[in-house]
Order: structure tokens, then C-alpha cells, then sequence
């Protein structure tokens, strides 16, 4: 089941971090048409379904508490998933969001999914659980100067002295010589941070699914693998490209072109 694996996987990392884990489910109807009318009717109809889904979602709380003494009581709405979860998001500071993939994790799907009203607006990062493993070591990819420094800066603020290592991947083949020397200073300046930070941290140097058959080979042994994805990429884009050869989870931190700082 996608939420149960998304929780335990939240689970270790609020562990890990030192944080809390807030679930949130989104009770939505098949057809509101059918309560439209007297006030008190529509406003009946909602408590009752959010009641319902307490009662759906309350078992598997219940079972993950006991191992995840981080777990908070669920937060249960009843409306638009999307617009409800926008507004929790806007309301409230988080570090954050985490949800398990229930849909084809193919480059189509991908860019489907992180081009909803949801991922284009949320103002944290996400990440998408595909299979649940123990969180042994987190891969950060280095596609470009830009995005080296959105990870860092994120990386910095959430794994401050944490125990579980960072691997910095970045591209050989980096939009030729200079931009290639670019990007491994700016690795290298992202490696002084992060070890600043008490992180422990490595860098290795790869090349792109495209220029070599195999190379996303490198990720397979992570739990974790982090992005720093362009708001409005387009379906030929780099990080669409390794995002669909992860095979367990993805953190993704959203940015506009040319700014480094992560919103």
C-alpha cells in the first residue's frame, strides 16, 4: 500500500532529523452534486466523511505508531486533494512532503505527476517512495551548477550532523570543458558546506543514462536519491531522465531557472 510505505519511509527519516511526521489524508466524495442544497445538509454530509475516513486510515496509524514514536495523530479533510493539501502546505512550515508512487514510474507518468497544480505550486520539497529500504546513504545528483547549489542549501538546513552519508554525483560531460569546471567547483564548494555542516560526504563522477548504457547503475545501491528539478521542465529534460531510472525513493527540490536558492 502506497501510504503505509510512504510513512515508514517518513518514519526513518524523522528519526534521522529530529522531526515530526504529520499524516494527512483527504477524504474526497465520488459526487458532491448529490448533497448540494440546505446548508446543514452539505455540512452533515462532510463530517460524516470525514469520519469515515478517520475510521479508514485510523488501523493503519495505529500499527505504524508503535514503531515510529515521531508519528503524529492524522490531520483527516474532506474536499479537493489537491487544493486541500496546497493549502496545508501554504499554511503551515514544513520540511517536507512525502508520498508513496501509485502510479508508472516511467518519464511520461513523471512528468505528469510533478507538472500537477500540486507539485508546481508547493513551496517545500517532496519526496516519492517508490519501494521501502533502510536509509543507508543519500545520493545527490549534480546535473548542473544551479541545482548543486539548491541541494546544498537544502541539505545543509535538513542533515545537519546526521550519521547517514551523501554521495555527490556529478556529470562529466557537463555542457562541455568549462561548464564541466564549473560544476566540479561547484561540488567542491557544496562538499566544504555540507562537511562544514558534520555531514559525511563524497563526490564521484558520472555520466548521463543516454551517453553510456548502464551508467544510472550508480543509484541502485541508495535509498534515497536527492534532485534539483526546474519548475515547468520540459519532457526532454535531464533530471526527467534520471528520475525515471530510480528505483526506490526520490527527494525533490523545486526551484525556478536561475535562482539558487530553494522556495
Amino acid at each position: 500500500m502506497p501510504s503505509s510505505v510512504a510513512i515508514r519511509f517518513a518514519c526513518q527519516l524523522g528519526e534521522l532529523m529530529g522531526i515530526e511526521i504529520l499524516p494527512v489524508y483527504v477524504k474526497e466524495s465520488p459526487s458532491h452534486e448529490a448533497v448540494m442544497g440546505a446548508g446543514w445538509v452539505s455540512r452533515t454530509w462532510e463530517k460524516e466523511m470525514v469520519q469515515q475516513g478517520k475510521s479508514e486510515i485510523a488501523e493503519l496509524i495505529i500499527a505504524e505508531k508503535d514503531f515510529c514514536p515521531v508519528l503524529r495523530d492524522p490531520k483527516v479533510i474532506y474536499g479537493d486533494r489537491e487544493g486541500e493539501l496546497l493549502k496545508i502546505s501554504q499554511a503551515e512550515e514544513f520540511d517536507f512532503f512525502v508520498e508513496g508512487a501509485h502510479f508508472a514510474w516511467t518519464a511520461s507518468d513523471l512528468y505528469k505527476k510533478l507538472h500537477t497544480k500540486f507539485y508546481q505550486r508547493i513551496p517545500f520539497p517532496a519526496i516519492l517512495v517508490r519501494n521501502l529500504r533502510k536509509v543507508n546513504q543519500v545520493q545527490l545528483l549534480c546535473l548542473d551548477v544551479n541545482g548543486t547549489h539548491v541541494l546544498t542549501s537544502l541539505f545543509q538546513k535538513i542533515w545537519k550532523n546526521c550519521s547517514v552519508p551523501l554521495l555527490l554525483n556529478y556529470r562529466s560531460e557537463a555542457t562541455g570543458k568549462t561548464g564541466n569546471s564549473e560544476l566540479r567547483e561547484a561540488v567542491e564548494q557544496a562538499r566544504g558546506i555540507l562537511t562544514g555542516s558534520g555531514c559525511k560526504v563524497s563526490v564521484q563522477e558520472i555520466t548521463s543514462p543516454r551517453t553510456e548504457i548502464g551508467s544510472a547503475e550508480v543509484l541502485k545501491d541508495s535509498s534515497l536519491v536527492a534532485i534539483a528539478v526546474e519548475r515547468g521542465f520540459k519532457k526532454d529534460s535531464s533530471e526527467l531522465q534520471w528520475l525515471s531510472e530510480v528505483t526506490t525513493s526520490s527527494l525533490l527540490a523545486f526551484h525556478w531557472a536561475g535562482n539558487e536558492v530553494l522556495i
